[in-house]
């Protein structure tokens, strides 16, 4: 990232003394430590055994020898009063300075204000903890006294203290490790980064959205657009109000919409704009055609922008990466033999490539096997690492119980034929749990009375000291019962089923979670199920002589059953892992127990997600289907060529770039955002767009092409591709799919069954630019780590992470349009082949909707026009007997206009007056009686045309090339309609539609 004027990340108010402070804690805690090691008894058998005893009886053979006579334990029980004062006077004192130390520096230090909140709390449980710590040492003092005289003593008081104690043991040594390990990268990585970091030649600028959009801010030619901030409802109103005074001056109203329709510099108002739709190889096939006619229409020579989706994307990245010259000696290229007047033209070399390559994802045995085995080594990667860290996870459980018995895995570990124990919890955990829970409910009796008294709403302290104890509490439960109970039930049921020990039995139900995981993601993905539907979207009844529309629609409920089944299966299978390696782990190797977590850090670290999901496998499968250019052949014939995958990288601010007589092609995309703060209930997807010159959305910010290009590493540089982000915009089946999301997608993460990528956050390189690369700011990765299939598998991302997870631009807006109305076009084309099922046109009516959510823009049709579009609205063809299929099937019209209207009037070129008015010209992939013959019979003949499903992606010549054919004649009608400057009115006015004849 080049530099910028920067400015100092904000610091907490204490962040000037507390870091000197903390460091003078971590002092003190190693030399407190240095001297409780050197003066600690080595004869104290049963130390922590004896603070959970709870009873004299259970305690006394800690402290007394079985095999001598009693009472020879004075010696003991003195090394137990002198470990007992050393704990108390040093090593608590050590733990507590240390923890408190490294808390406080990620209080001070760790960059999210989120972060920063989690440091803080982990000082109060520390707190907590040492608390504890001393309260379970009086107790065990007086319980030594006890034991001195041959009386029982208040261990039933160190037990309860000893359970809260043990219950934050792991989660804050967990946490305080993942802080100091954080911050000691990142001083590390930023000196690596300020030692290799390449000579800046110009200060990257970073403007702000809002302000750009009302006009407040003038700079030109900036690197960075960054988004409006969007704090979270939790987000204190203090540290975000601003001064009323600074507001925008123009109508506050629509801020919102005004921000959103900015586009970066460059991107300017257009007389004309087209969209085609997202729908796989049916939608590319569709959209081939459809770019023919409007090209011989004059249409596609016009028009400023192209914004694709999806199986739309295909199509137009072909147009593009065709029209690139092709690389020559070094530093030259040489001209394209094809031009924008006829690239792709019927007949052409273009075109004949994709028709012999419509089975794009595998065709031969050969590519079936290869697609077959990039499944099942993202399948094996995928369960291997998560395998792996639930294998880790049940050692250092039991490691701990081993050391802190809370319960007792020894007795997990039967001997053959002995009797299996029943389950115990301590006794002593509904003390402590109660009392919590009462202290909560009394701090919160207290707290609503004050409230109520004094008329002000409760304090923030007031309810962190509220629900602080009952996640003690919780604790306290998932360690002391939910825990040992999992470990018993899993070993119980292994006992009863006589699972074979050593792993082996352990073996068998991973190999058989593993395809049960692999089978299911494909059931899923793949399932759906043909449906005769009568024209009004009703079920029609199964007769032969009954005329319906046939149809492809999503599993059922049979598909959600496999989902769950394959869910649960799989937490099945890693609960019974999780228990196995902790019961059974005691006796494994040291280097086994030692270097398995060492293996899972590592390959956290150092893999790459993404490489082990379909996306590469996609990307390339696309690549070599629809990326190709015109050439000259050996023999001295005319023909295509595909790009060379590896040797030719199709980065998107060259081969992006804009061709003179060819509008510029803007890919649409999704990207995942599950928060309030920027998505609404039931759409946890925003706008995001690649191009040659910009990429990101209105949500996210904007990042010049070739600045975040020089910005990513080596590996997610290839994701800044043409080609990559034409597999982007189709991802369809992704581990996040917007409106579409369900457990589905929870079961395409577990499986590496995914596409979709990471790339660098717009939002984040805003920040970065700002500040600097100020050293406690996380660094871009270079490898997409498994805290982000992680995050999938969670469903949580944030609008603040270094990157983000970009996936098919259909699951924000399947049409594309919204993002052609977002760029202020005169006159939209719309070519829809999305394969709605009948009666209307359901994604036309999601995209008005989302257009005016959105941005405020009105689209309206003449409800007698659009309503043609309904199949059986036609006149019936004769002989209506022969034709009842078709007639049933057939659309009054396949084109329809209708009217745009924009919040704020716009400049649109060449006119004299600002309008806020427009025209959109929407085509759907129907079937019309005017229809060339053949195409018709082709639709006789196959019930399901133009509704294929989206998942079938295998098409052979006669179905490619009747969906160009349907193509073709859409864009043909659409080029026909009358759009003419002379029919507008003056601003404020809206443009006559007349209804089209026929």
């Amino acid at each position: 990232m080049k530099r910028v004027r920067t400015v100092p990340v904000e610091r907490p108010s204490h962040a000037r003394w507390a870091p000197l402070l903390s460091f003078a804690a971590l002092i003190a805690a190693g030399s407190l430590f240095a001297l409780y090691h050197a003066r600690h008894p080595r004869n104290v058998p049963g130390e922590i055994a004896l603070q959970l005893a709870g009873r004299w009886n259970k305690a006394y053979p800690l402290v007394c020898d079985p095999q001598l006579w009693c009472p020879p334990y004075k010696e003991r029980l003195q090394a137990q009063y002198e470990a007992l004062r050393l704990d108390t006077l040093l090593f608590v004192p050590a733990y507590t300075l240390a923890l408190l130390a490294l808390f406080g520096l990620g209080s001070c230090f760790l960059h999210r204000q989120v972060s920063r909140r989690f440091a803080v709390r982990g000082l109060g449980a520390t707190l907590v903890m040492a608390a504890a710590d001393l309260g379970e040492n009086v107790f065990e003092y007086r319980a030594l006294d006890g034991l001195a005289a041959g009386q029982d003593g208040d261990l039933a008081g160190a037990a309860m203290f000893s359970l809260l104690k043990w219950s934050l043991v792991l989660p804050l040594a967990g946490a305080a490790g993942w802080i100091g390990l954080t911050l000691f990268a990142r001083v590390v990585l930023m000196r690596v980064r300020v030692a290799n970091a390449p000579p800046c030649d110009k200060p990257a600028r970073v403007q702000e959205a809002h302000r750009l959009a009302d006009g407040s801010e003038r700079w030109a030619d900036p690197d960075v657009i960054a988004a409006p901030v969007a704090p979270h409802a939790t987000t204190a109103v203090r540290d975000w109000a601003g001064s009323a005074a600074a507001a925008a001056p123009r109508d506050s109203a629509l801020a919102r919409w005004r921000t959103r329709a900015y586009q970066p510099p460059g991107r300017e108002p257009a007389a004309v704009g087209i969209c085609v739709s997202g729908g796989g190889i049916r939608s590319a096939a569709v959209t081939l055609g459809a770019l023919q006619a409007l090209r011989e229409g004059g249409v596609l020579g016009r028009a400023r922008y192209l914004v694709s989706v999806s199986g739309g994307g295909y199509t137009a990245g072909a147009f593009q990466l065709a029209l690139m010259p092709r690389p020559a000696a070094p530093g030259h290229r040489s001209a394209p033999l094809a031009t924008a007047q006829d690239v792709f033209a019927p007949g052409s070399p273009e075109e004949d490539h994709i028709r012999r390559h419509a089975k794009y994802l595998a065709d031969s045995p050969r590519e079936k096997l290869l697609a077959a085995g990039v499944i099942l080594r993202g399948l094996g990667v995928s369960l291997g690492l998560l395998g792996l860290a639930f294998v880790v996870a049940g050692v250092v459980l039991g490691a701990f119980y081993d050391a802190v018995p809370f319960t007792d895995l020894t007795k997990l570990r039967p001997a053959d034929g002995a009797d299996f124990p029943g389950f115990a919890p301590h006794p002593r955990v509904l003390y402590p749990v109660l009392a919590l829970v009462g202290l909560s409910a009394v701090v919160s009796a207290v707290a609503s009375l004050v409230v109520a008294h004094r008329g002000s709403s409760r304090p923030a302290w007031v309810r962190a000291i509220t629900r602080g104890p009952l996640a003690l509490a919780a604790m306290v439960v998932v360690f002391a019962v939910v825990l040992p109970a999992v470990f018993w039930l899993f070993a119980w049921l292994a006992h009863r089923a006589g699972v074979p020990t050593g792993g082996s039995g352990i073996s068998i139900l991973g190999a058989l979670t593993a395809a049960s995981t692999g089978l299911g993601a494909l059931y899923a993905a793949m399932s759906k199920k043909v449906q005769d539907m009568k024209p009004s979207g009703e079920p029609a009844p199964r007769s032969p002589s009954a005329s319906s529309i046939v149809t492809r629609i999503g599993g059922g409920p049979i598909t959600a059953v496999v989902v769950w089944l394959v869910l649960l299966l799989l937490a099945f299978f890693g609960l019974s892992l999780l228990s196995w390696s902790a019961v059974s782990a005691h006796g494994w190797p040291v280097g086994w127990r030692l270097g398995l977590p060492f293996a899972l850090l590592l390959s956290a670290i150092l893999i790459d997600q993404t490489t082990f999901s379909l996306h590469p496998f996609y990307r390339q499968r696309l690549a070599g289907a629809f990326a190709v250019r015109r050439a000259v052949l050996r023999d001295g014939s005319i023909g295509a060529l595909p790009y060379d995958f590896n040797a030719e990288s199709t980065r998107l601010s060259t081969h992006g770039k804009r061709v003179e007589g060819f509008p510029q092609v803007i890919f649409a995309a999704s990207a995942a955002m599950s928060l309030r703060n920027r998505t609404a209930p039931g759409r946890p997807a925003v706008p995001f767009t690649f191009s040659h010159d910009w990429v990101g959305g209105p949500d996210t910010g904007w990042v010049r092409t070739s600045t975040m290009e020089e910005t990513a590493h080596p590996l997610i540089r290839r994701d800044l591709t043409v080609q990559s982000a034409v597999a982007v915009s189709g991802a369809a089946f992704a581990s996040a799919m917007g409106t579409q999301g369900s457990a589905v997608q929870r079961l395409l993460a577990l499986s590496n069954l995914r596409l979709g990528t990471w790339v660098p956050n717009p939002s984040y390189l805003a920040e970065v630019a700002r500040h600097d690369l100020d050293w406690t700011m996380p660094r871009l990765p270079w490898v997409r780590r498994l805290r982000y299939q992680l995050q999938e598998l969670a469903g949580r991302y944030t609008d603040t992470s270094p990157m983000v997870l970009c996936t098919d631009g259909g699951h924000f807006d399947n049409l594309g349009l919204v993002e052609l109305l977002r760029l202020r076009c005169e006159t939209v084309y719309v070519i829809d082949s999305s394969g709605d099922p009948p009666p209307l046109a359901v994604t036309l009516a999601e995209a008005v909707t989302l257009a005016y959510e959105d941005l405020g823009v009105r689209i309206t049709f003449d409800q007698a026009e659009v309503l043609r579009l309904v199949p059986g609205s036609a006149v019936k063809v004769a002989p209506e007997g022969p034709m009842a299929g078709l007639n049933t099937r057939f659309s009054a019209d396949c084109v329809v206009r209708g009217v745009i209207e924009y919040p704020e009037p716009v400049h649109f070129p060449g006119r004299r007056k600002p309008s806020r008015f427009a025209t959109i010209v929407f085509a759907k992939a129907n079937l019309t009686p005017d229809m060339p013959y053949e195409l018709l019979a082709y639709a006789l003949k196959e019930k399901a045309f133009p509704r294929d499903s989206t998942f079938d992606q295998w098409f052979d010549h006669t179905q490619f090339d009747a969906y160009r054919a349907l193509g073709h004649h859409l864009g043909a009608e659409a080029a026909k309609f009358p759009v003419k400057r002379g029919r507008f009115g003056p601003s404020g006015t809206p443009p006559v539609a007349p209804p089209r004849s026929g």
